[in-house]
C-alpha cells in the first residue's frame, strides 16, 4: 500500500542511481534497526518521514533559488517564511500516513537525498555559469580570478538554501505541548544530513562541487549553515521544557540516538570503501569494466568529524571500546596504504609510503584523519602511520596522529596540552603510543634535515620525544640558521640563536639529572651523539668557524670577546685548531680512508665534482668494477629545492661526486645518469651492496630530480633496490650501542663505533648549491658515502673496530 505521503515524495531514481539507492538504503537500514532495538520508545518511522520532508523541501528551495540572491550573505526573510510554509503543508498532508512496510521509507529517503543532491549540484553549476557569463560579457574575456569569484557566489547560494531549509522553525506545525518536538526535529535533521552525506560519499563525479555541497550540508566544528547559530533568533521555550533535569536527560538521549545513527553510517561507508577497493583491484587484474560504486573518503571523514563519531563515542562509552569501528578504520588503512611484503625497509610495513604503488593524497589524508579521531591503536601501528604521513609531506596529518596518540596516553579526563607540559617524572611510561608517535615524527624530520620543523616538534612533544631529541633539534636548528643568516651577512641574528641553545642546555641538563635514577641513566639520541653539556661551547665554536669562513673577522672577534673565548686568525693558531679536529674526526688521508688507501704518506686528492657526462661514464667504470662490490651513497641538497644538489658514490677506495643539477640539464647528462646511477640502483651491475644511511628521503629526492628525457634516469617504485645501514646495524649487531643497538644513532656515532672516529658534520648545513664547492665540502661529501661502505664491511665481519 502506498501512502499519501509516499505519493507526495515519490521519486523514481534513474537507472544509474539504482545502485546508489541500494547502498544508501542498506546502510541506513542498519542504523535504523539499531535505534529500534535500543530506543523502543522512539518513533523511527516518524523521524524518517520528517527527514524526507526536509530533503524534499531542500530540493524545492535549490530548484527555485533566484541567482541574484547568491550575492547576499543570508536569505531574505520572505524566503524563510516560504520554506516554513512548505514544511507545514507537507506535514499536514502526511499526518495520516500509513507506515506499512510496503512504502519502503528508507528507499524513499535515499531517493529524496539523491534528488536533493542533484538539485544542489545544479544550483552550483548554474551560479558558476551565470557568473562566468556575466564576467565575459562585461570584460570580453574570462579571467582566472572570475572563476574563483564564481565559486564564492556558489558557496553563498548553497549556504542560503541549506540555512533556510535546516533552520526553519518546524515547531509551528508541531504540538506545542509535545515535549519531544525539539528532540524529534533534531534527530530528523541529523538523519537528513546523514542521507545526503551517504549520497555524496558514493560515486561523486565532480569532487570539487560534491565537497562544497558536503561542507554546506554536513555539520562541522565551526558555525555552519545546517546548525542553529547567531543568524537564528532565539525562540521561547515553555517552562516545562526548561527543567534542567529534563533537558539533561533528553539531550543525552538525543545525543546517543544521533551518534548511533552517524556511527553506523560511518562504519557502513568504511566497509563499502574496502569492498569497492578490493573489487577495483580484481577488475584491474581481469581487465573488466567498472561495475560498482566508489567511496569518497574525504566526505566520510567529514561525516565522522562533523558528528564527532570517535570523540563522542569515547565520551558516551568511557570504558567500552568500539571494536567494530576500530577494525573498519584499520581495514581502510590497509586498503589505502597497501602493505608490502617485499619492502627493503624493515621499519616500514606500508609499502606505498616509500615510493611503491602511487596513491592519492585525497584518500590518504582523510584516512589519517579517521585514524586520529577514532584511535584504533590495537589494530594499527601509529609510529609507522606517522612516518608514512610525513614521507608523503602530510605533516598536518602526522601531527594530528601524534596529538591523538598522546591524548590516548593520558589519564582519563586529563587535558592533552597539560600533559605535554608535564615534567618528565610524571609523564606516561616510555613505551606508550604517545612516546612512539612523538619519537617517529621528530626522527623523520632529522632524516629529512628539516631542523626548524624538528625543533618545533621536539619542543611541542618534549615530555614524549625526550630531552635528547629536543637538545639535538635545537642545536642543529641553530647551526642551520646561523649558516643561512651569515650567507646574508645578518650577523645580528646570531646572538638570539646562541641564547636559545643556552636556555635549552640549562633545561635539559636539569631534567636529565632529575630523571637519571628513573631510566637507569640510559640516554637515547636520534642522530649525532653530541654531548649536551658541551653544546653551548660547540655552537660558539661553530659560529666562529662560520664567521672566519665568510671573512667576517671583526664580527668573530666581537663575539669571541663577548663569550670569553679566544679568536685569532693567526696561521699558527688555525693550524693548532686544525690538528685538534684531525685528532677527533675522520680525515680524508687517515689510514684506510680513500686519501690514503695505498698506505703512503702522500695523501691522494679529494675527488672533484663531476659535471660532464663523458667524465661520469669514465669514472663509473672504475667504481662498478671494484673488487669489494659494495657502493655507499649519500645525497646533499638545499632547502630551496626538493631534489638532490649532490650525489656521492663511494667504494672503500674510490669516491665519485656527481653534480646533479649540471648533469640533468642536458639529454646527454640524463642518458649518462641512466647508464650509471640508474643501473646501479636497479641492480643491473655486478655491485652486490648499494648501501646508504637513513636514506629514504635521499631516494625520494633522487626520484624528484629534473630530467629532460621521456624516461627518468633514476629507477622508480619497486624497480629501485638499496639497503639502509641504520636498519641493518641493529639486526646484525644488536649487542652494540645498548638497548636497541644503533637504531636511533646517526652516521657520526656509527663511525665512532665501527671506524674509531666520529664523522665531522660541520659542513652538513652548508650551501650545497654553491659552485664551486669548498674543499671542506668536497671532503665531507666523499667521506659521507665512503663511511657507509666502510661500516658495512665491518658489520658483515662481526662489528670489530679498526
Amino acid at each position: 500500500m502506498t501512502t499519501k505521503a509516499t505519493e507526495d515524495h515519490q521519486i523514481v531514481p534513474p537507472a544509474e542511481n539504482i545502485l546508489a539507492v541500494d547502498h544508501v538504503s542498506s546502510i541506513l537500514q542498519n542504523s535504523i534497526q539499531n535505534i529500534e532495538s535500543t530506543n523502543k520508545e522512539h518513533d523511527v518511522s516518524k523521524t524518517i518521514y520528517e527527514a524526507i520532508d526536509l530533503l524534499h523541501n531542500l530540493k524545492n528551495q535549490a530548484s527555485s533559488f533566484c541567482l541574484d540572491q547568491s550575492t547576499n550573505d543570508v536569505p531574505d526573510q520572505n524566503d524563510v517564511n516560504v520554506c516554513e510554509k512548505n514544511i507545514a503543508i507537507n506535514h499536514t498532508k502526511n499526518s495520516g500516513r500509513d507506515n506499512s512496510p510496503e512504502s519502503a521509507p528508507l528507499q524513499l529517503l535515499a531517493c529524496a537525498a539523491i534528488s536533493a543532491v542533484d538539485s544542489l549540484d545544479d544550483l552550483v553549476q548554474n551560479v558558476n555559469q551565470s557568473r562566468k557569463r556575466a564576467r565575459t560579457s562585461s570584460s570580453g574575456k574570462t579571467k582566472t580570478s572570475s572563476v574563483r569569484t564564481s565559486s564564492g557566489y556558489a558557496w553563498k547560494a548553497l549556504e542560503s538554501v541549506v540555512s533556510s531549509t535546516f533552520q526553519a522553525d518546524s515547531s509551528k506545525f508541531l504540538d506545542e505541548n509535545d515535549a519531544g518536538a525539539s528532540k524529534s526535529k533534531e534527530i530528523s535533521r541529523a538523519l537528513a544530513s546523514l542521507a545526503v552525506g551517504l549520497v555524496l560519499s558514493i560515486d561523486s563525479t565532480d569532487t570539487s562541487t560534491t565537497r562544497m555541497v558536503a561542507s554546506a550540508v554536513l555539520p562541522s566544528d565551526q558555525m555552519h549553515a545546517s546548525k542553529p547559530g547567531k543568524k537564528r533568533k532565539k525562540k521561547k521555550v515553555s517552562k516545562k521544557m526548561t527543567s534542567d533535569d529534563r533537558n539533561s536527560e533528553d539531550a543525552v538521549k538525543t545525543q546517543r540516538i544521533i551518534h548511533s545513527m552517524a556511527r553506523d553510517v560511518v562504519v557502513g561507508l568504511l566497509c563499502l570503501a574496502v569492498d569497492t577497493t578490493n573489487q577495483s583491484a580484481q577488475d584491474k587484474e581481469s581487465e573488466q569494466p567498472k561495475k560498482h560504486s566508489s567511496v569518497d573518503l574525504q566526505i566520510v571523514s567529514k561525516l565522522e568529524s562533523g558528528f564527532s563519531v570517535g570523540d563522542l563515542g569515547r565520551k558516551l562509552n568511557i570504558r567500552k571500546e568500539d571494536k567494530e569501528l576500530a577494525k573498519a578504520v584499520a581495514n581502510v588503512v590497509d586498503c589505502v596504504l597497501v602493505r608490502s611484503s617485499t619492502s627493503d625497509d624493515a621499519m616500514d610495513d606500508y609499502g606505498n609510503c616509500d615510493g611503491g604503488e602511487v596513491i592519492s593524497k585525497d584518500s590518504v589524508a582523510p584516512t589519517f584523519s579517521l585514524v586520529a579521531n577514532t584511535r584504533p591503536w590495537d589494530y594499527v601501528q601509529v609510529e609507522k602511520l606517522v612516518r608514512c604521513a610525513a614521507e608523503m609531506d602530510l605533516w598536518y596529518s602526522a601531527e594530528l596522529l601524534c596529538d591523538a596518540a598522546i591524548a590516548s596516553s593520558s589519564p582519563q579526563g586529563a587535558e592533552t596540552e597539560a600533559l605535554l607540559t608535564d615534567s618528565l617524572v610524571t609523564s606516561p611510561p616510555q613505551d606508550s603510543i604517545g612516546h612512539l608517535a612523538a619519537g617517529a615524527i621528530i626522527d623523520i624530520t632529522f632524516d629529512y634535515r628539516q631542523y626548524r620543523r624538528a625543533d618545533g616538534f621536539a619542543s611541542k612533544y618534549y615530555s614524549f620525544g625526550g630531552p635528547e631529541r629536543y637538545a639535538e633539534a635545537r642545536f642543529l636548528h641553530a647551526c642551520d640558521t646561523i649558516t643561512k643568516v651569515l650567507k646574508r651577512k645578518q650577523v645580528q641574528i646570531i646572538d638570539k640563536q646562541i641564547d636559545r641553545v643556552d636556555v635549552m642546555v640549562a633545561r635539559v641538563s636539569k631534567d636529565l639529572i632529575s630523571t637519571s635514577n628513573n631510566d637507569g641513566g640510559q640516554r637515547q639520541f636520534h642522530g649525532e651523539d653530541i654531548a649536551i653539556e658541551t653544546m653551548s661551547e660547540n655552537i660558539r665554536q661553530f659560529t666562529l668557524r662560520r664567521l672566519r669562513a665568510t671573512n667576517l673577522h671583526a664580527a668573530a672577534a666581537r663575539s669571541a670577546k663577548l663569550w670569553g673565548m679566544q679568536y685569532d686568525h693567526d696561521p699558527m693558531h688555525m693550524a693548532q685548531e686544525l690538528e685538534e679536529r684531525k685528532r677527533l674526526y675522520i680525515q680524508w688521508n687517515d689510514e684506510g680512508c680513500p686519501g690514503n688507501s695505498s698506505g703512503s704518506k702522500e695523501a691522494l686528492p679529494v675527488p672533484e665534482l663531476i659535471s660532464e657526462p663523458a667524465e661520469l661514464l669514465k669514472q663509473f667504470c672504475v667504481l662498478e668494477n671494484h673488487v669489494d662490490r659494495t657502493v655507499g651513497f649519500d645525497c646533499e641538497w638545499h632547502d630551496s629545492i626538493n631534489y638532490v644538489a649532490l650525489l656521492q658514490l663511494s667504494t672503500i677506495t674510490v669516491s665519485l661526486l656527481l653534480d646533479i643539477p649540471a648533469l640533468t640539464a642536458t639529454k646527454e647528462g640524463c642518458d649518462a645518469l641512466r647508464t650509471t646511477v640508474g643501473k646501479l640502483f636497479s641492480r643491473s651491475t655486478d655491485v652486490k651492496h648499494v648501501i646508504g644511511f637513513g636514506c629514504k628521503d635521499d631516494i625520494k629526492r633522487l626520484r624528484a630530480c629534473p630530467c629532460v628525457t621521456a624516461a627518468h634516469w633514476f629507477p622508480q617504485n619497486e624497480k629501485c633496490t638499496f639497503e639502509d645501514l641504520r636498519v641493518l646495524i641493529p639486526e646484525v649487531t644488536p649487542q652494540i650501542g645498548g638497548k636497541g643497538g644503533l637504531k636511533y644513532f646517526g652516521l657520526s656515532r656509527a663511525c665512532e663505533v665501527f671506524l674509531g672516529k666520529q664523522l665531522d658534520k660541520a659542513e652538513q648545513c652548508s650551501d650545497w648549491l654553491a659552485r664551486p664547492l669548498s674543499p671542506e665540502q668536497l671532503e665531507y661529501a666523499a667521506l659521507d658515502a665512503w663511511s657507509c661502505a666502510a661500516i658495512l664491511a665491518k658489520v658483515l665481519k662481526g662489528g670489530e673496530q679498526v
